[in-house]
């Protein structure tokens, strides 16, 4: 499956997930119930929506930091998997 498709699926699932939490904010805090969804692939990969859903959240970050961010959380993962008793499997 192409990687573009798998961060639209992950688009989709999380604004599923979140939908039930939009709601009862709305219902209790009268705020408004808009989801947007926040993908970033482990191989940078991002949605061609990602900077205008950024821009909808009001959020001060740009799509390179995120895709930076999402690397580096990979290397960290990588490092302490090759690090452990599981890295060491012959």
């Amino acid at each position: 499956m192409p990687e573009d498709a798998r961060v639209e699926m992950k688009e989709q699932e999380k604004i599923a997930r979140y939908q039930d939490l939009a709601r009862e904010l709305k219902r209790l805090l009268k705020v408004e119930d808009k989801v947007i969804p926040i993908v970033v692939g482990a191989l940078r990969t991002v949605a061609k929506c990602l900077a205008k859903n950024l821009k909808k959240a009001g959020a001060n970050v740009t799509v390179e930091l995120l895709q930076k961010a999402a690397l580096l959380g990979k290397s960290q993962i990588l490092r302490m998997v090759l690090d452990s008793d599981y890295g060491n499997i012959r």
